[in-house]
């Protein structure tokens, strides 16, 4: 159990100075350490340890890699919060099912299976330590954090105070320390960890008007997590799927074209292509393109909101020139010509990742083979010759795209 307060800085001055003073309140201040910080928050892509109540960070150390979890709830008041947190060190990047720590490894293990762990988003900060002395005693640690979090192309940067207290510390002296920050500092208690605010970050919906083309849409945004709860999706499968369309979207790079800013494209719109199965199982293609319509998901720019809408809409159905002319009666017409040729290219590799995820079984796209005019899918697990055949199936509209054969090999066993 972890006891910290934080505070947010607004002033630079204010940030500057506690940097030298010699005291605070009734306690002394040794001189500042400076530390580098490299953090990259992980979890599965449909964040499913965020979802059951923790983050996971990983932090790159000079003797090695910090991974520490850490509950997201806890008591808060004043600025202080009290979070469970567990750390595992390594001498370098192993899957967690081989970490050293048993307690870690369970808990991992029981929320995330054997989901990939993939990066979300990356925090790097310059901190200054400063310890707090008092009757010759370290009781506290003043952590002066200049923070700056990257989401996607999303930037933050920030001023905060971070106190935790040390063994030789107690509730008293932290109760000294936030009153002489919050009456001698004028600074505000702000409870929100590094993960809560670049979450906000990342759920923040684009500012401005909605632009013209998109005026079919009335849109109240919605964050990927609430339309996943709000509409049953089967989690695991749209976890599935967007592994698979990243992996396919890496892999493909050469061939497809698209820029780098569509693999976030690619990674929202696999995640909800499901979402109108609640709602009409039959046709749930054309539900989740209404759901969508009505609330696309706030982690996108207004200009992919149709992308995920189109996405999600021809998942579904197979695939020839004569569906795709028609495509241009419906609003899809409207998007520029470019807007319609990334859509498809994006809806080719997400119909495949779905396919191969049919049989539910858990099987895996094991490797990618490119050559000039082919390429050949390996898939490996319970499940992989039905996933292959329905991949292959899938297939259509990447083969009205592009004059480049692909195909796909089943193997029933890991190799």
């Amino acid at each position: 159990m972890g006891t910290k307060a934080k505070y947010s800085v607004q002033k630079k001055d204010t940030f500057e100075a506690l940097m030298s003073e010699r005291n605070i309140g009734p306690f002394l201040l040794d001189a500042a350490t400076p530390k580098r910080l490299k953090d990259t928050y992980m979890d599965t892509v449909d964040m499913v340890i965020m979802s059951n109540g923790y983050y996971l960070r990983r932090r790159q150390k000079e003797k090695g890699i910090v991974y520490t979890i850490r509950s997201l709830g806890g008591i808060r008041k004043n600025g202080v919060r009290h979070s469970e947190e567990m750390e595992c060190l390594l001498e370098q990047d192993i899957p967690f099912e081989k970490w050293n720590d048993p307690d870690m490894k369970e808990l991992l293990t029981g929320i995330v299976g054997k989901s990939e762990l993939v990066p979300l988003f990356n925090v790097s900060c310059t901190r200054n330590v400063r310890k707090v002395v008092d009757k010759e005693s370290y009781v506290a640690e003043l952590s002066l954090d200049d923070v700056l979090i990257t989401v996607w192309e999303k930037k933050l940067e920030y001023l905060e105070i971070e106190v935790e207290i040390l063994s030789d510390g107690n509730n008293k002296d932290l109760e000294k320390l936030t009153s002489a920050l919050t009456k001698e500092c004028d600074l505000l208690p702000d409870p929100s960890s590094k993960f809560e605010r670049a979450l906000q970050l990342m759920e923040e919906a684009e500012e401005g008007p909605i632009p013209e083309e998109d005026m079919d849409f009335y849109p109240k945004p919605l964050s990927v997590q609430t339309l996943l709860e709000t509409h049953h999706v089967e989690r695991a499968h749209a976890r599935k799927v967007t592994e698979n369309a990243l992996r396919l979207f890496d892999e493909l790079k050469e061939i497809h074209g698209l820029g780098e800013e569509y693999r976030r494209v690619i990674w929202i719109a696999a995640l909800v292509h499901d979402v109108g199965v609640y709602t009409d199982m039959a046709d749930h293609h054309k539900a989740g393109r209404d759901i969508l319509m009505r609330s696309p998901p706030r982690e996108l720019p207004h200009r992919f909101w149709p992308v995920a809408v189109w996405t999600t809409f021809l998942h579904k159905k197979k695939m020839n020139r004569e569906k795709l002319e028609k495509l241009q009666l419906k609003p899809f017409g409207k998007m520029s010509a470019q807007m319609q040729e990334d859509t498809l290219k994006l809806a080719a590799l997400i119909r495949i990742a779905d396919g191969l995820d049919y049989s539910r079984m858990d099987s895996r796209l094991n490797g990618v083979i490119i050559e000039e005019k082919k390429t050949l899918i390996t898939v490996h697990g319970p499940g992989s010759y039905t996933n292959a055949a329905r991949a292959d199936e899938k297939s259509d509209l990447w083969r009205i795209l592009y004059d480049h054969e692909i195909t796909f090999r089943a193997a029933e066993q890991n190799p």
